[in-house]
């Protein structure tokens, strides 16, 4: 049986541990007694307390191991990811962008296999966006429409979310690194507002947000986008707390006090905006990509739409799902030599292959995350 260490216990690492267990030898690494307790019933899975960026400790539980996957918060990645790579082990990871750079040199040197970046969104997103332009002559229009929703209005901002809040707000005050005609651009954050009808799901708002990534450059087109979605008024709600300066990192005083109003807008609404499933709240994710081009003298269009639902059986928030099994199901084909060049590779360098693609997508429908693709022919 092959070998798999998954670094990080929290409720995305714990996905993926639970699910490589179904046909892999499990460690599972984390410092923290209360994220490992959640798999002390599973005693076929091995459980290490201890930090990642303890270098012997991580040398120690790698070194068997056939795929390790990186489930840490991204900006405390770095160091271990650079170490599995330096070791030879192969790698994926939901995130890694952030510490991407030099990272392809030293896993083609040292013989690793790795995948950055493959959750939703940042993955499938970068992922099936270069599918639809490797399927064309020239990708003239490639859009990735994704969010993570509350399954019903929830008034008064009809908004919850299952991850890090700071995350979410700075999506807020950076402008988005999109490509228009062949170029890579900016717009600011919330603009480009669009009306979405989604079937199954109802009217949604799309908005540009920072959230290309590897793909602002490697996916070549006259127009790459990605635009969050959002239950209809969620942009205006927050323009106006945009303007009322609540993102603001400037200090300001308050009864003789500096405070920063982005951190007291941040825990503000900590409650308000964090999802509680012991409370009855549910998430869906949705997503849509569109890419379009002219091939063999017609044009086309290719549209892949999706909706996952809370999981009610394991009580695992769709995001989580959605997130851990795309990385759950590329690391067992890393394991398993379908993918097999040395190299620290985004999503989209993975578009073009055929038959990672025909197992891919059957993978992630059994576990219910279906891609629906439509293709749209016409004469030109």
């Amino acid at each position: 049986m092959k070998k798999a260490l998954v670094l990080g216990c929290g409720l995305i690492g714990k996905t993926v541990a639970l699910d490589l267990a179904e046909d892999f030898s499990v460690t599972v690494m984390d410092p923290f007694e209360k994220a490992l307790a959640s798999l002390a019933d599973r005693n076929d899975i091995k459980k290490i307390q201890k930090p990642a960026d303890d270098a012997a400790a991580l040398a120690e539980a790698a070194k068997d191991a056939d795929i390790v996957c990186g489930l840490l918060p991204s900006h405390l990645e770095g160091a271990s990811q650079r170490q599995i790579l330096e070791m030879g082990k192969n790698y994926v990871s939901p995130s890694g962008f952030l510490h991407s750079e030099g990272m392809d040199e030293l896993a083609k040197k040292s013989g690793s296999v790795a995948v950055f970046d493959m959750g939703i969104a940042p993955g499938m997103s970068n992922y099936l966006v270069a599918r639809g332009g490797a399927m064309v002559d020239e990708l003239d229009f490639g859009c990735i429409y994704v969010g993570g929703i509350p399954d019903k209005l929830d008034p008064p901002f009809n908004y919850r979310t299952v991850f890090c809040l700071e995350d979410t707000m700075n999506e807020y005050c950076a402008p988005a690194k999109y490509v228009k005609d062949g170029k890579l651009t900016e717009a600011p954050a919330l603009s480009g507002l669009e009306e979405i009808d989604f079937p199954g799901v109802g009217r949604l708002e799309a908005f540009f947000t920072d959230g290309l990534r590897s793909a602002a450059v490697n996916v070549k087109g006259k127009f790459v986008a990605e635009k969050t979605m959002r239950w209809p008024g969620y942009v205006d709600t927050i323009n106006i707390m945009k303007a009322a300066g609540c993102f603001n990192r400037e200090p300001v005083v308050v009864d003789g006090k500096e405070v920063i109003p982005f951190n007291v807008t941040t825990e503000l609404f900590r409650p308000l905006w964090t999802l509680r499933p012991e409370k009855g709240d549910r998430d869906l994710t949705v997503m849509r990509v569109v890419a379009q081009g002219p091939k063999d003298g017609k044009y086309v269009t290719n549209t892949w739409d999706m909706v996952d639902k809370f999981d009610e059986k394991m009580m695992l928030h769709s995001m989580a799902r959605t997130t851990g099994y795309a990385c759950s199901v590329t690391a067992r084909a890393v394991a398993n030599g379908m993918i097999t060049a040395p190299g620290f590779h985004a999503p989209e360098a993975l578009a073009g292959d055929d038959a990672f693609y025909n197992y891919l997508m059957p993978a992630l429908a059994k576990y219910g995350i279906v891609f629906k693709h439509s293709l749209l022919v016409e004469e030109r």
